[in-house]
C-alpha cells in the first residue's frame, strides 16, 4: 500500500489540548470548552439534537393523526388551553388524550436523552482536535443504543418515584406549616433535582463511551461525582437557571406569536380555520426545534466535558490521553483506524502500559 502525506488523508492532523487543554478545568473553562466544541463539530454536535428534533416532529405528526377529536390539537396550539381550568379538565377527560400527551411526553424525552449520550463522541474526539462527522458520532456506537435506551427508561422510573415521593413530602410540609413550608420545600426540592441531575447525568455517557450496563452505568456515575459533588452541583443549578431565563426570553414572541394565531384561526372561518391552525402548528414546531436543537446541543457537551474533567480529576486520564496520543496518519490504513478512535473508551486505554490511576485530584 502506497504512502502518502497526512494532509492528504485527513485535512485535521491529531493534536492533543487544542480544542480544550488536557489537564483538570475549572468550572468557567467547563463552559468554554463546551462552546468551543461546538464551534469546531457543528455538524455532529448541532446535527444529532436537529435529528432527535425531527423525530419529535414525526412522531407529533403521527400522534396528531391519531387524535380522538379536537381537544389534543387545541393543546397543541393554543397556550392559553392550559391556564384554562375547564379546557384542560375536558381535554384530559377525552379519551385517549392524556394517552397521547403521556406518550409524545416520553418518547420526546428518550429522543433528546439519546442524542445527549451520543454527543460525548465528538467531546471525546474533540480532545485530540480530530474532527468527527454526524455519521461517525451514530455508527461508532450503534451498537450501544439499546443499552442506552434501557439505562434511560430505569432512569426515567426511578426519578417518577423519587420525585413523587419528594413532592407528596413538601405538599404535606406545606400543609402542616399552613404555607410556611414553601420557604423549606422549594429550595430543597431544586438542591434534590440538582443533586439526582448531577448524579446520574453521566449514566448515558458511560453506557456509550465505556460499554456500561443500564445498572452499573448509574453507580459509576455517582462514583464520578466523588468529591466533586458542590462543583457539579453548582454547575448544575446555574445550568438550569441559564435555560430558565433563556425559555423565558424566548417564550415571549413564540406566545404572542401563538396567541394572535390561535385567535384568528378558532374565530375565523372553517374552510380557513384549518389552514391557520396548521400555520400556527408548523410556525411553533418549527421554532421549538430550532431552539430545542439549540439547548440540548449545549447541554449535551456541557455534560460531556464535565465528565471527561472528572476523570481527569479522579482517575489522571488527561495524563494517559497525552501518553496515548496517536501520530498523523501516514497510510491509508492508519487514517481510517484515526476515524474510529474514541478517547477514554476501554479499548483506547487498552493499550496503556499502566492502569487508570485512582489520583485524588481535586
Amino acid at each position: 500500500m502506497s504512502t502518502t502525506t497526512p494532509a492528504r488523508l485527513s485535512p485535521h492532523t491529531p493534536r492533543p489540548g487544542a480544542v480544550f487543554p488536557l489537564r483538570p478545568l475549572a468550572q468557567d473553562e467547563l463552559f468554554k470548552a463546551a462552546f468551543t466544541v461546538i464551534r469546531r463539530c457543528p455538524r455532529a454536535v448541532l446535527g444529532l439534537p436537529l435529528a432527535a428534533a425531527v423525530v419529535n416532529l414525526g412522531v407529533a405528526v403521527l400522534l396528531l393523526a391519531a387524535s380522538p377529536g379536537d381537544a389534543y390539537l387545541r393543546m397543541l396550539t393554543d397556550p392559553m388551553a392550559f391556564e384554562n381550568e375547564e379546557m384542560l379538565l375536558a381535554a384530559l377527560s377525552e379519551g385517549g388524550v392524556l394517552l397521547l400527551m403521556v406518550t409524545g411526553f416520553v418518547i420526546s424525552g428518550l429522543a433528546w436523552a439519546v442524542s445527549v449520550g451520543l454527543l460525548a463522541i465528538p467531546v471525546l474526539r474533540a480532545a485530540y482536535g480530530l474532527p468527527t462527522s454526524l455519521r461517525q458520532t451514530v455508527g461508532l456506537r450503534a451498537r450501544r443504543l439499546g443499552w442506552l435506551l434501557l439505562h434511560l427508561l430505569v432512569v426515567v422510573t426511578a426519578l417518577l418515584l423519587v420525585g413523587a415521593l419528594a413532592v407528596a413530602a413538601g405538599v404535606l410540609l406545606t400543609v402542616v406549616t399552613l404555607g410556611f413550608g414553601l420557604l423549606v420545600a422549594l429550595p430543597a426540592l431544586f438542591l434534590l433535582l440538582c443533586w439526582l441531575t448531577a448524579g446520574l447525568m453521566f449514566g448515558p455517557l458511560l453506557t456509550v463511551v465505556e460499554g456500561r450496563n443500564a445498572f452499573s452505568a448509574i453507580g459509576r456515575s455517582f462514583t464520578l461525582n466523588r468529591g466533586m459533588w458542590w462543583r457539579h452541583i453548582g454547575a448544575v443549578a446555574l445550568l438550569y437557571l441559564m435555560l430558565v431565563v433563556v425559555l423565558v426570553v424566548t417564550a415571549l414572541p413564540a406566545t404572542l406569536v401563538t396567541e394572535l394565531g390561535s385567535e384568528l384561526a378558532w374565530r375565523s372561518d372553517p374552510e380557513q380555520s384549518e389552514v391557520l391552525v396548521l400555520v400556527v402548528l408548523g410556525l411553533g414546531q418549527l421554532y421549538d426545534l430550532v431552539l430545542n436543537t439549540l439547548l440540548v446541543a449545549l447541554i449535551g457537551t456541557l455534560i460531556s466535558v464535565m465528565y471527561l474533567n472528572a476523570r481527569f480529576r479522579r482517575e489522571a486520564l488527561d495524563v494517559m490521553l497525552k501518553h496515548l496520543a496517536p501520530q498523523p496518519a501516514q497510510t491509508e490504513a492508519e487514517a481510517a483506524k484515526l476515524d474510529t478512535v474514541l478517547p477514554g473508551s476501554p479499548e483506547h486505554l487498552r493499550h496503556s502500559p499502566r492502569p487508570p490511576l485512582p489520583g485524588a485530584r481535586r
